[in-house]
């Protein structure tokens, strides 16, 4: 089943209340569009994902696109600035998204912006980029930015029916190694690092044992550990939060009295 018929299933479900499948549905199909439409909102007939919001209780409403050729046509009107000037992939993703939906969005912004006899032209790295992750972006090394970390709430991957025999699992997509890779101005990549993960996080361990660049204590049993705020907040929601809670996203130093949590749970 293709995203378009997906969506018009989950349009069905969510306005037919006499007949919300349609005639030979199978069960296990019947069950993933229910589960899938909690995720979604029909207003006027027209059908919107509703997208949690980061650090916010309330929902985006984005409204579905169903036909590929609005598609295109959203995406080329996204990708075009003012004086015929041409947006990035991720400006225009950005602008793309905040009104519209429809799964595998970024990758039809990729596929058009890799048809863009423009874009195409500014890969000759002419002009010096200043901005790392475009600089990424341009390469094809693209960060993962979680653009469409939401998109798999969805759960339209797999609407069509699958036999209860002996089925193959589904295959994994491997999951790719954060390198520091070294590249001429041209683009061509020369030489990479695939320890560098591990040299970034013994470069910080360094710093909290030399308290170099710390900028918060934590309080644990009358003893005093020193840490840095953006690992424990990249590391635990529950730092992140409490860090925003207490207004302790600036620069300067934080105190932090764990005294009542067990070390283990948060060290």
């Amino acid at each position: 089943m293709s995203s378009e018929e997906s969506y018009r299933a989950i349009l069905r479900y969510l306005t037919n209340e006499c007949e919300p499948y349609a005639p030979g549905t199978e069960g296990n199909v019947k069950r993933k569009i229910r589960k899938a439409a909690a995720c979604y909102v029909v207003r006027d007939g027209t059908l919107y994902y509703q997208r949690r919001q980061r650090h916010r209780k309330t929902f985006a409403e984005l409204e579905v696109v169903l036909q590929p050729e609005r598609r295109w046509g959203l995406i080329e009107a996204a990708h075009l600035g003012p004086g015929g000037t041409h947006h990035t992939q991720h400006q225009t993703w950005h602008d793309l998204s905040k009104t519209y939906w429809w799964r595998g969005i970024l990758k039809q912004v990729k596929d058009y912006i890799k048809q863009c006899s423009k874009c195409q032209e500014k890969l000759d790295r002419s002009r010096p980029i200043s901005d790392a992750s475009e600089m990424l972006e341009e390469l094809g090394l693209d960060l993962e930015s979680g653009e469409e970390s939401n998109e798999s709430e969805d759960d339209l991957s797999n609407f069509t029916s699958t036999p209860t025999t002996a089925s193959k699992p589904a295959k994994k997509k491997p999951i790719s190694k954060h390198e520091l890779v070294f590249v001429d101005t041209k683009g061509v990549v020369k030489r990479s690092s695939p320890k560098h993960c591990q040299a970034v996080l013994k470069q910080l361990n360094e710093q909290r044992l030399s308290n170099q660049f710390c900028d918060v204590t934590l309080l644990i049993e009358g003893e005093e550990y020193k840490a840095h705020k953006s690992v424990l907040s990249a590391n635990s929601e529950y730092f992140r939060d409490l860090f925003i809670e207490k207004g302790a996203i600036s620069s300067h130093e934080a105190v932090v009295d764990l005294s009542e949590r067990r070390r283990e749970r948060e060290l």
